[in-house]
């Protein structure tokens, strides 16, 4: 076979595993679209009877609207409290303690190393069970979620503060007169926001997505999104289908802020 024959052949194997790879991802998703938006889908190959009775239902469903509330009120709290922590351990590390910045980077690693349900499971066994309840279930859920949501923040972080020269920053600073806290503050992290911006959403956006951690610790009164999303797969597939299909526009929102702000550049 020719060079030029074995290359294009080449290239139709390339294109069809690709084609097939968009169907194999956008397939699911697209089901789900189509069943969230049809009166039913049981009697035939296509859906049946477009609508919106499911979203509808959903928006006037007190349940999901006290699920929706909780899950954004306990992902704001532990995005904020991920954000301030890590920003100021990354900050410290890249500035003044680089030998920091190698601790941090191994921290970055063990929510990766340690699945979230083993967390969850040691956290109920130590501060439920062997301390008899004396820390509220809220409390130790945000708690946990801090440091599984800590590499969002150190890695995207740490990759804007590659991009800067801080040293030369600070010299420049001390040169003028300023210390260097006030450099920090003045100069680094005006330079740092939309950095800290997209961390903050990426925190925002898998806090709120978090299932294994929601679905062993919360629940009845405390019941968050996530878990109760599981739960009415049992009682009714649309409204469930529907709740996913605005989780997905959700995050597709939230996706496209955090890559408008990761590709800002600091003036």
């Amino acid at each position: 076979m020719k060079p030029r024959a074995r290359l294009q052949s080449t290239g139709v194997a390339g294109h069809l595993a690709l084609a097939l790879l968009l169907i194999a991802v956008v397939a699911p998703p697209g089901f789900v679209v189509l069943y969230a938006f049809s009166e039913r889908w049981d009697r035939s190959l296509w859906p049946e009877g477009p609508t919106l009775a499911w979203f509808v239902e959903l928006f006037q469903d007190p349940r999901v609207g006290a699920a929706s509330l909780r899950t954004a009120v306990f992902a704001l709290l532990s995005a904020t409290l991920a954000g301030a922590t890590g920003c100021a351990a990354t900050l410290a590390a890249h500035l003044y303690a680089p030998r920091l910045k190698a601790v941090l980077d191994l921290l970055a690693q063990l929510p990766y190393a340690v699945p979230p349900v083993v967390v969850a499971i040691s956290a109920l066994e130590v501060f439920v069970g062997g301390l008899g309840g004396a820390v509220d279930v809220r409390l130790l859920y945000v708690l946990l979620l801090t440091p599984l949501l800590f590499p969002l923040v150190h890695r995207t972080l740490s990759a804007a503060l590659l991009r800067m020269d801080l040293n030369t920053l600070l010299e420049a600073g001390r040169t003028l007169g300023a210390r260097d806290a006030l450099t920090v503050r003045r100069v680094v992290l005006p330079l740092l926001a939309p950095a800290i911006a997209a961390a903050a959403l990426l925190c925002l956006l898998t806090a709120a997505l978090e299932f294994a951690v929601a679905n062993l610790l919360l629940g009845g009164d405390n019941e968050l999104l996530q878990p109760m999303m599981n739960s009415l797969r049992a009682t009714s597939g649309h409204r469930s289908a529907a709740l996913i299909v605005l989780s997905f526009a959700l995050v597709g929102l939230l996706a496209v802020a955090v890559q408008r702000l990761s590709e800002s550049r600091p003036p």
